[in-house]
């Protein structure tokens, strides 16, 4: 069995998997990760820890070393942790690869295998992320401030505007200050999303290119149809974690 943390901003993902392909997973909070000892006994009640490899995507530097303890202490090796630099089945065309977040490096890998050499890939978490796949190289992409991150900007900006709901609003004018910003906040970035996919497909060439929307914060707008022929894949991340690691020892 190989453990995965998909450690993000707000929250961490992990996940327990012998495949790649199916996987038992929990949330927690990435606050909540203080030392490697007190990670072995939370995760100890959660999952059977019989481990082979433990496998990282970190978006979170300053607690990469907490995993690495961990893996030594615990199952007796060195954490692997996921790079661009560390997989060249893709080539990173972009001026820094060391700079491409680990999540953003996962995710690409996982479409590369399992959609193809061409995609385009949306995640949605505490940013939201753009991913560019054209023949098998990475092109760049786009980051754009999280749901959260524009309800509470407008939280703590302003001194009468309250904290709403995260959704989308079925109209593109408000009659309460809740729909306002609603509209103002989810509705956009949507709007915006879809503009600038529309014009990557447009500059690339990649009209017949999978798009594909993952993340945690997806299963909130599912159900909108903001755009056609969309494939929503939960698991995509986890997957590019395992496929980096697998790739490495091939």
């Amino acid at each position: 069995m190989y453990l995965l943390f998909d450690v993000g901003n707000t929250h961490t993902t992990v996940a327990v998997t012998c495949d790649g392909k199916q996987f038992d997973k929990k949330r927690i909070s990435t606050k909540s990760i203080q030392t490697e000892d007190e990670l072995y006994v939370f995760l100890k009640n959660l999952f059977e820890l019989s481990i082979e490899k433990v496998i990282v995507s970190s978006v979170v530097p300053n607690i990469n070393h907490i995993f690495n303890f961990f893996s030594e202490k615990y199952f007796g090796s060195e954490a692997v942790f996921v790079s661009a630099r560390g997989f060249d089945k893709v080539k990173w065309n972009v001026k820094f690869p060391d700079e491409i977040g680990a999540d953003r490096v996962a995710d690409v890998i996982a479409a590369f295998f399992d959609y193809g050499e061409n995609a385009i890939i949306v995640d949605f978490g505490t940013a939201i992320t753009i991913e560019v796949l054209r023949n098998g190289v990475y092109e760049g992409g786009v980051i754009i401030p999280g749901f959260s991150m524009m309800i509470n900007a407008l939280f703590k900006g302003t001194a009468k505007l309250p904290m709403v709901e995260i959704k989308p609003y079925n109209s593109y004018v408000g009659k309460d200050t809740e729909s306002n910003i609603r509209i103002g906040t989810i509705n956009t970035i949507l709007g915006g999303i879809k503009f600038t996919v529309e014009q990557i497909k447009q500059e690339y060439d990649l009209n017949d290119a999978p798009l594909i929307f993952t993340g945690g914060q997806v299963r909130l707008i599912e159900q909108q149809g903001i755009v056609k022929n969309l494939i929503i894949d939960h698991d995509l991340g986890l997957r590019g974690i395992y496929y980096f690691y697998e790739s490495s020892i091939s």
